[in-house]
């Protein structure tokens, strides 16, 4: 069987070494060899590990070919592998992609597409690297509900939380050390910004509710105003603070939401550091599955890629149809972000005087919103302002919104601090 791979970046040249050290054991699975015939590339002199008579710079020598029954799409970005993916659809050849903009953006379009033509496109490391997340919704919770999703998906904010609580350091601090490192990009903004989180969850949301969940459905925040004060308050506390991707069903009403949350420490999920993912999943039956894995890296996304490969392979060769796909089914009904109900942690600096308190509590309760616990740090004659941290009782999003409004006009408010929601 003849396939051929969109890009030859890190993940392209890391599939070409896998399906080469992986042939005898690929030939076993399939019962026939797997070839790579091509593989696009914008600059044919750039060193790779690929030889160079596979190499070509026109898109069209793969998706116009007819002994290339299979592509493999790895570059990456919107465009133009969007327009490759729709094409080789449209040629009538099953497509494999570890894109998650791509299918976050486009999933039922190009599933259409595939369906209408009578072959298939395949995104299990679209989300979570080596992570089998996609199988286990779509296969192993075929017959059992998924309620609710909390996943930590990109290993960039992860590692970047976790030395900042583990070195005591600031965020742009460790954000420098990560890009020296290869953590994060030059342009880290849509890690940071939770962007590349939301991709990966409005994939896996499609999957979990049998709908379509864009992108823009998603409420989003990033982790760039999360301060190292606000992590050590977290630790105080007993919370971590995590990126968190987080999707409810609740009578046929679907929440979906990214920001940087407050877990407790008994929490499975704040025990993942470092560049690590892990997906927490709430079915109806189970109850509570966790996965965790490297969410990230050639090797890892390789892999995944080669397990879409020999499944969809299977299909081309047998004519074995693969695992119907269970998204983008019906029309989402989403829940109001102002309906969110959950707790949530304040810091301020405030000045210091008799009264501020309960100038604060008098909005806050007013706004029906209940304080669980105060801290206020005790502080030198010298110093003119106080830090205080408040955490409350459950509250709905509108209600500490208007709140926090109210607070923003207080004369005795000095400095805003944080807003950041707590879930149990």
């Amino acid at each position: 069987m003849k396939i051929a791979i969109l890009g030859g970046g890190q993940v392209g040249q890391a599939l070409w070494t896998t399906i080469h050290s992986e042939k005898e054991t690929i030939l076993n699975i399939l019962g026939e060899p797997l070839e790579i015939k091509r593989v696009l590339v914008r600059d044919l002199n750039k060193k790779r590990k690929i030889p160079k008579e596979y190499l070509t710079t026109d898109p069209n020598d793969i998706l116009l070919d007819p002994e290339i029954s299979l592509i493999v799409e790895v570059m990456g970005g919107e465009e133009p592998a969007h327009s490759y993916i729709k094409k080789a659809l449209e040629e009538k050849k099953f497509v494999v992609t570890a894109n998650k903009e791509v299918i976050a953006l486009y999933g039922d379009e190009l599933y259409k597409i595939a369906r209408k033509k009578g072959v298939d496109i395949a995104f299990e490391a679209s989300v979570g690297g080596g992570i089998p997340l996609i199988k286990t919704i779509k296969e192993a919770m075929a017959v059992d509900k998924v309620k609710e999703i909390w996943a930590i998906v990109n290993g960039t904010t992860n590692y970047i939380l976790t030395k900042m609580e583990e070195e005591y350091k600031g965020f742009s601090e460790v954000l420098r050390e990560a890009q020296i490192l290869g953590y994060a990009e030059p342009d880290p903004s849509k890690d940071i910004l939770g962007l590349d989180t939301r991709y990966k969850l409005a994939i896996l949301s499609s999957f979990a509710y049998h709908t379509t969940i864009k992108p823009p459905d998603i409420y989003t925040e990033g982790i760039d105003k999360i301060s190292l004060r606000d992590i050590l308050y977290a630790r105080e506390l007993g919370y971590k603070i995590k990126l968190l991707a987080i999707s409810k069903e609740e009578n046929g009403e679907i929440e979906v939401r990214v920001h940087p949350t407050m877990i407790p420490l008994s929490s499975p999920l704040s025990s993942v550091n470092g560049v690590y993912n892990a997906i927490l999943l709430r079915a109806e039956k189970r109850g509570d599955v966790l996965l965790y894995g490297e969410g990230a890296g050639p090797a890892p996304t390789a892999m995944a890629l080669l397990s879409d490969i020999l499944e969809v392979g299977h299909t081309i060769l047998y004519s074995i149809p693969r695992y119907y796909t269970f998204a983008y089914l019906y029309p989402p009904k989403l829940k109001e972000w102002e309906s969110i109900y959950t707790r949530y942690y304040l810091r301020l600096w405030v000045k210091d005087q008799p009264g501020v308190l309960a100038q604060i509590a008098k909005i806050l309760g007013e706004n029906h919103i209940s304080i669980s616990s105060v801290i206020q740090k005790e502080t030198s004659e010298k110093e003119e302002k106080a830090e205080i941290v408040i955490l409350t009782h459950k509250t709905y999003e509108k209600c500490i919104k208007k709140a926090i409004e109210e607070i923003k006009r207080l004369p005795i408010l000095e400095e805003w601090g944080s807003l950041i929601r707590i879930e149990v």
